[in-house]
């Protein structure tokens, strides 16, 4: 019997090297931002986004600090490396591929959430952890991000036959808890929500939406 794994969807993880200086030198960086209020907040306040988080405008990776340039290359590079990876173009193709991004950083404190959404409008996005915030043994789900299957209907009638699948075929959501210098990429069409974070230190991380165009 040939079994094919239709309409999968790619979710990559990756961690940068010897981060911890790395995230050492953004935290207060954009700890500072935060705290000088409007002047770098995003506008536009989402219905999503509730309680204490501050969302930063959308030019992060057009700053020039170099803690940025060196985060903003980290994730281009594995995005790059992800598009061509899973495509079917050749060598020259690949070298008239153009990126496009929005970028923003998150800061996130006690009670601070966002509700289930997706990123529309772009084909690729990301989040870079800064800093998880507090390890809480008892709240295994403060600021854990829950991606949704995106088959609305796999799990309308469930039984023995398909309950206990295993991957890439069951069903159900998918859990990631973030870890410091760690980048996770999905497609941008998947529905996914952070849940209310717990802890005394801010949760820091950076976001991207990415489009990806073919130059003549």
């Amino acid at each position: 019997m040939e079994i094919k794994p239709l309409f999968a969807m790619p979710l990559a993880v990756e961690q940068i090297p010897e981060h911890e200086a790395l995230c050492a030198e953004l935290a207060p960086l954009f700890l500072d931002k935060e705290a000088a209020g409007d002047r770098w907040r995003n506008e536009t306040r989402r219905e999503t986004q509730k309680g204490a988080l501050f969302e930063s405008r959308f030019d992060l990776f057009d700053w020039e600090d170099p803690p940025v340039r060196r985060v903003a290359g980290f994730c281009h590079a594995a995005v790059a490396r992800l598009v061509t990876s899973l495509s079917d173009y050749d060598a020259g193709e690949r070298t008239r591929l153009s990126f496009d991004y929005h970028a923003w950083f998150h800061v996130t404190r006690t009670g601070g959430y966002q509700g289930l959404h997706h990123h529309q409008n772009a084909s690729w996005s990301g989040i870079f952890c800064v800093d998880p915030g507090d390890d809480l043994p008892d709240r295994p789900d403060s600021g854990l991000v829950r991606f949704h299957d995106p088959r609305w209907c796999s799990a309308h009638y469930m039984d023995a036959g398909n309950r206990r699948l295993n991957a890439p075929f069951h069903h159900g959501g998918y859990d990631v808890r973030h870890r410091a210098g760690q980048l996770v990429v999905f497609p941008s069409y998947v529905m996914h929500e952070i849940f209310p974070y717990v802890g005394e230190r801010p949760r820091i991380v950076v976001a991207f939406n990415c489009w990806v165009r073919m130059k003549p």
